[in-house]
């Protein structure tokens, strides 16, 4: 039985006949070849079956990624929003608070022209 040694690919999964021809290069006939061959096979395919499971892994985290930048984006603009409209109440309560100092004073001087009036008379 051939051990469980990798044969570095050029690209993609090689053919039967160049495994073949590797596994004959190393010395390995009959059976060990066939072995070397299928483990050489199967090696491959679990490597491909990785590399599209940690595929899959890296969209679904670029998928999450995406989501949550975006729900960043929406709190943020909710956020402006709220401080604007905040802004915007504060900025009405002060004009009504001035609008209330001027009549307080307008109605005060008011008083004192009454009282002054009535001290006349």
């Amino acid at each position: 039985m051939a051990s469980a040694t990798c044969i570095p690919t050029l690209v993609g999964i090689p053919s039967v006949q160049v495994l073949k021809e590797l596994g004959e290069q190393m010395g390995l006939k009959g059976i060990e070849l066939r072995d070397f061959i299928k483990e050489q096979q199967e090696m491959e395919r679990e490597e491909k079956m990785n590399q599209r499971e940690y595929e899959k892994e890296q969209r679904e985290y670029e998928t999450k990624q995406r989501e949550y930048e975006t729900k960043q984006r929406e709190y943020k603009k909710e956020q402006r929003e709220y401080e604007k409209e905040n802004a915007k109440l504060a900025a009405e309560e002060q004009v009504k608070q001035r609008v209330f100092e001027r009549e307080k004073l307008e109605f005060e001087q008011e008083n004192q022209k009454i009282e002054a009036e009535k001290n006349k008379s």
